[in-house]
């Protein structure tokens, strides 16, 4: 930072929330200069308690969901996910991949009795290895529903602890006003049920918050020991690696840091790659294996061709298209907002945002609202825009004095009232059975 930047910084220090200085030039310690009790600061009790109520309100709608609406299904490419039936508080929260994690907690990779493809191998082990060790360490029978307790206890307490720490890291940024912001919309996002249910959104975003948090403290060994792990839970992990390196680059740390980083973290995927050579012979039977569930042409290319050659099918013809169409809408809407990313935020959240939210609209349309989930910058820069934030390039151009008018109320509350509606609605749909994944 020059000195006229520390003049300017310091001079608008009462509107810093509307200035939003990157991480990396002023650190704003809003979460710990905020009031505290019993220990914890006043923003991370509120994330708290969103997480609490809003998850809270999703398990009644669930249970009224199995409770009243008859089973959809089973769809012809859906296993066996009933582990929970005579438990109709989270029954609706045990379906479709909750049958491939049971059966490699319980079975492993490979077993020929397995319901899931190819022994399971195109699943990333530590979720399924987390649950098999839950269900070890509370000494009971590792059968079906036993481990699908054990799968969403993991996910609620991992976004119990994951939003707290991602609101500290917001306020770091852009304060505590947007966090908050930032908070609601995390959590009632349209795909946010998924944090709840037995699937590994909820792990994959507290080891990517994690992650970035430490990464921006100069903890760069720790950063990349926990983004290996992410690589464990899911391939894209590996977006979190480049944009580490990156920081650390920009931060001017020497090269042998940047090797360490870069090769610490990935140690998950490149030790479950090794186990696949081990055991199968082939160190890309992971690709092999979700291939039977469709290729780029399934995934992308189906749909935009019917979506130009016949727009009007997606409203009148099979329901899950209207997903698709979601799915698409959210990318393109994330994809708008990625300059934003780059000019509010950190170097390593821009990085990992833009990798994740382009790879992944580029790879597949199928299930790409819960894959945009972890990209975390798209959600800041949102509730900042809703907030009135403005850039800090903007703010230092205009002045302390020219602040910026806020964004109206009336357009944060309807932009949430929607995201709750349609967060409602997809919670039904996928506690029902129906298609949503």
């Amino acid at each position: 930072m020059t000195p006229r930047d520390l003049a300017v910084s310091q001079a608008s220090r009462p509107d810093r929330a509307a200035l939003s200085p990157r991480i990396g030039d002023t650190r704003r310690q809003a979460v710990g200069r905020s009031p505290r009790r019993f220990g914890l600061s006043t923003l991370t009790w509120y994330a708290i308690g969103v997480v609490l109520v809003t998850r809270l309100a999703l398990l009644l709608i669930a249970m009224v969901t199995v409770r009243a609406i008859p089973r959809i299904g089973p769809w012809p490419e859906q296993l066996y996910d009933r582990f929970l039936v005579n438990y109709p508080l989270f029954d609706g929260w045990a379906r479709w991949d909750v049958s491939h994690y049971v059966a490699i907690a319980r079975l492993g990779y490979g077993d020929p009795t397995s319901p899931s493809h190819d022994g399971g191998v195109g699943f990333f082990p530590l979720y399924p290895m987390l649950m098999r060790g839950a269900v070890a360490v509370v000494g009971v029978e590792p059968d079906g529903p036993a481990l699908a307790f054990a799968a969403l206890a993991i996910s609620s307490v991992c976004f119990l602890v994951a939003v707290p720490l991602f609101a500290g890291l917001v306020a770091d940024q852009l304060g505590e006003r947007v966090a908050r912001t930032a908070t609601l919309l995390l959590c009632v996002s349209p795909f946010s049920f998924f944090f709840t249910a037995a699937y590994s959104e909820s792990l994959f975003l507290l080891l990517v918050v994690v992650s970035l948090r430490a990464g921006l403290s100069g903890r760069w060994r720790l950063a990349a020991l926990v983004a290996g792990l992410a690589t464990g839970s899911r391939l894209v992990g590996l977006a979190i690696a480049p944009a580490l390196v990156f920081l650390a680059w920009r931060r001017g740390e020497p090269l042998r840091e940047l090797v360490w980083t870069a090769a610490l973290s990935v140690w998950g995927v490149v030790g479950y790659f090794g186990y696949l050579w081990v055991t199968t012979g082939n160190p890309l039977a992971y690709f092999s294996a979700q291939a039977n569930w469709g290729d780029w042409g399934d995934y992308v290319w189906y749909y935009l061709e019917f979506l130009v050659t016949d727009p009007v099918g997606y409203v009148t013809g099979d329901e899950r298209r209207l997903v698709i169409l979601l799915n698409a809408a959210l990318g393109l809407g994330a994809i708008v907002v990625l300059p934003l990313v780059w000019r509010w935020l950190d170097e390593a959240t821009a990085l990992l945002t833009t990798l994740l939210v382009v790879v992944q609209f580029a790879n597949t349309w199928v299930s790409l609202g819960r894959y945009l989930l972890p990209a975390i910058g798209v959600t800041i820069v949102v509730a900042a825009l809703l907030e009135g934030a403005r850039p800090r390039d903007q703010a230092e151009v205009l002045g302390a004095s020219a602040r910026l008018p806020r964004s109206s109320t009336a357009l944060r509350d309807l932009t949430l009232v929607i995201s709750v509606a349609l967060l409602g609605l997809l919670t039904v749909l996928f506690a029902a059975g129906f298609w949503v994944v």
